[in-house]
């Protein structure tokens, strides 16, 4: 709901809605420049369907330069939805109450930047009045754009939950037991390789099915030698391979909750 948020957030925001589009998720948001807009944009860029909730009615869509935005959201089969009659001009007033909107439509509400006064904490706030999830990606502590989701996670540390990774809120949300058919069973593992690109899936999924070598990799995954070896190299930088000898193995969060969380 920020109108200027930072570069970082809105690229978390278009990581969050493409990981979520593929694995069947719709992302409901509320058409606003900066996050929601990146949201959208992210959503339809990865064939996946979106809602904009407005602020006013259809005739007076604001803001206005997201008109092609609105349109491309309708055409891609999401809807661009409002409360209100028509010509109802949007006020300072009915952005807010639009909100409550927002998380009724949803499922849980991911807050990615939020002030302590803005729109996306309002949402969060009716999120957790409507007993629905509430997710908040945290942030610095001095920084402006954190210091609502700070707040909130102080506040209801057991209503109000953290994002720690893209991975960890797909599994959190339970939608990777079943979109990635061919995946492990532990959802958090599922979710990892749901939120990778289909070369760098393809290949963790073969690693823990069990391929250890490059060869047994190139053969799993149908692929060039040369695409397997620099896949390899982009999961090991990322922490997700471990490589000795000439043998992989899958590592952090591919090995699920027992990679991911310190023991005992």
């Amino acid at each position: 709901m920020l109108t200027r948020p930072v570069t970082s957030g809105r690229t978390t925001a278009g990581r969050i809605a493409t990981a979520l589009t593929a694995v069947g998720a719709t992302v409901v948001s509320g058409l606003a420049i900066g996050i929601d807009g990146a949201a959208h944009e992210a959503t339809l860029r990865a064939g996946g369907m979106t809602v904009a909730v407005i602020g006013g009615g259809h005739a007076n869509l604001s803001p206005s330069r997201h008109d092609r935005l609105a349109d491309a959201i309708v055409a891609g089969g999401g809807a661009v939805v409002s409360e209100h009659a028509p010509h109802v001009a949007p006020t300072v007033g009915t952005f807010p109450r639009r909100n409550r909107v927002i998380s009724g439509l949803s499922d849980a509400t991911v807050v990615v930047e939020a002030p302590a006064r803005s729109g996306a904490l309002i949402t969060a706030s009716w999120a957790l009045e409507q007993g629905r999830g509430c997710y908040l990606v945290p942030g610095p502590i001095d920084a402006p754009a954190s210091a609502g989701c700070l707040s909130l996670l102080h506040e209801a540390p057991d209503a109000a939950r953290i994002v720690t990774s893209i991975p960890q809120l797909i599994a959190d949300l339970g939608y990777a037991t079943d979109a990635v058919p061919d995946a492990p069973n532990d959802p958090l593992a599922r979710a990892t390789i749901a939120s990778l690109g289909r070369t760098e899936g393809a290949v963790a999924a073969a690693l823990v099915a069990g391929h250890h070598t490059v060869d047994e990799l190139v053969a799993a995954v149908d692929l060039p030698v040369a695409a397997v070896l620099a896949t390899l190299a982009l999961l090991e930088r990322r922490g997700l391979v471990a490589g000795v000898h000439g043998r992989y193995r899958p590592d952090g969060q591919l090995l699920g909750d027992r990679g991911a969380r310190p023991a005992g």
